[in-house]
């Protein structure tokens, strides 16, 4: 990491819990003492560790706000920053920005990759990220018709109140705001600018960070767009500094259509949660061998996600084992699954889990994986009972 373009936050932070992840895939949790240019400093159970920052990939903030509502509108910058918005109108060559957590703002619209109204779901994820990254000649107006996205090429005018104007074949038309799903700009490619890191908010949010500093509890944020804000610390879920480098499997869609019950008399309404075990509505963390994580998976045996990779990551990490929600019947019920991870087709991995087993941290090859499969087999003698596996801080690295 460049050291000209680093400038941390300097300051006391004893008594925010954090979870530091290493370059090498060590994890630490503790209390954040202190975070400057050079050095982490985290206290954990019995002394003080300091990490230099060159070696980090992730800080992650385990008590931020976690009742914050998700945004479902978001704009896309050129420094990889995507800002959920509330509104947006283009004024000559500026846009101003309505957001939930920054306020006002004002961009430049060259600086604008792409704006999108209509919600993300699994049906229309890969089609959307196809579009979004396809390079396009002409500037997109992309419309949902069901679960399939279509659009019109042509020059995007104007975004305002009333809609959005592209000129076709120099005829001007307007689509009313409520038809719209997304436009994409032609030419306005991912800028390699250089910036500490990216910054995760609990609504959503990105931001490429080129500075930071704290004060108090609110982080003074400095972009590589040029923006500048002021965040609560309660708002922030967590400082990537691999630049985008880590995903989380909890981030990434994924198909669960091959999912079978384990017992067609005892029906099994949910498969699979992200970051929390189902059915409690995320009021409830995952806990392994009596630690909890906020980000990961939860299966209940029978339970087969898909990911589709595209060969774009190297390296699968997890922490493996029951979720311990209800081990106060684990002993009576006895429970036991078999974890199988397969890429393309191949088991990389196979391991069998009693409810009493130690955890298991998993490091896999994805060198050129296209497809990862994650399943959990139920093998034990009450058919799915209690059969609820976890993969705690579950994530891919390119």
């Amino acid at each position: 990491m460049n050291a000209a373009i680093q400038l941390l936050l300097v300051a006391s932070l004893s008594g925010t819990p954090v979870t530091v992840t290493t370059l090498d895939g060590e994890s630490l949790k503790g209390e954040l003492v202190s975070l400057n240019s050079e050095h982490v400093v985290v206290q954990g159970d019995v002394e003080e560790q300091s990490i230099a920052v060159d070696q980090l990939m992730l800080l992650h903030l385990t008590e931020a706000d976690s009742n914050s509502k998700l945004a479902t509108q978001f704009v896309t910058l050129g420094d990889q920053s995507s800002l959920g918005f509330e509104s947006i109108i283009f004024n000559e060559k500026n846009a101003i920005i309505q957001t939930p957590l920054l306020g006002g703002q004002t961009v430049a619209v060259s600086e604008i990759r792409n704006i999108r109204w209509g919600a993300l779901d699994e049906k229309v994820t890969e089609s959307w990220s196809d579009l979004e990254s396809r390079g396009a000649r002409d500037d997109l107006l992309v419309f949902r018709k069901g679960d399939v996205l279509d659009y019109v090429a042509g020059s995007v005018s104007d975004v305002g109140e009333k809609g959005v104007t592209i000129s076709v074949r120099g005829r001007d038309l307007t689509a009313p705001l409520e038809r719209v799903f997304a436009v994409v700009f032609t030419n306005r490619s991912e800028k390699g600018q250089p910036g500490l890191g990216l910054l995760r908010t609990t609504g959503g949010d990105t931001l490429k960070a080129k500075s930071l500093t704290l004060e108090e509890n609110t982080l003074k944020v400095s972009m590589a767009s040029g923006i500048e804000a002021s965040i609560d610390l309660s708002k922030i879920r967590e400082i990537d500094f691999g630049g985008g480098r880590i995903r989380f499997l909890a981030d990434l869609p994924f198909d669960e259509s091959a999912s079978t019950s384990p017992d067609p008399d005892f029906p099994v309404v949910w498969f699979t949660a992200r970051n929390f075990p189902a059915g409690t509505g995320g009021r409830r963390r995952l806990t392994i061998d009596g630690e909890q994580y906020q980000r990961g998976l939860w299966l209940h045996s029978g339970a087969v996600v898909r990911f589709r990779l595209n060969r774009q990551f190297s390296e699968f990490r997890t922490l493996a084992g029951f979720d311990q929600t209800h081990i106060g019947n684990m002993p009576r019920i006895n429970p036991k699954v078999k974890l199988v991870v397969l890429g393309d087709g191949e088991e990389l991995y196979s391991r069998e889990f009693l409810w009493s087993d130690s955890p298991e941290k998993v490091k896999l090859d994805m060198s050129n994986v296209r497809e990862l499969i994650v399943r959990v087999e139920s093998l034990g003698v009450g058919k799915g009972i209690l059969e609820h596996f976890a993969l705690g801080d579950a994530q891919v690295i390119q």
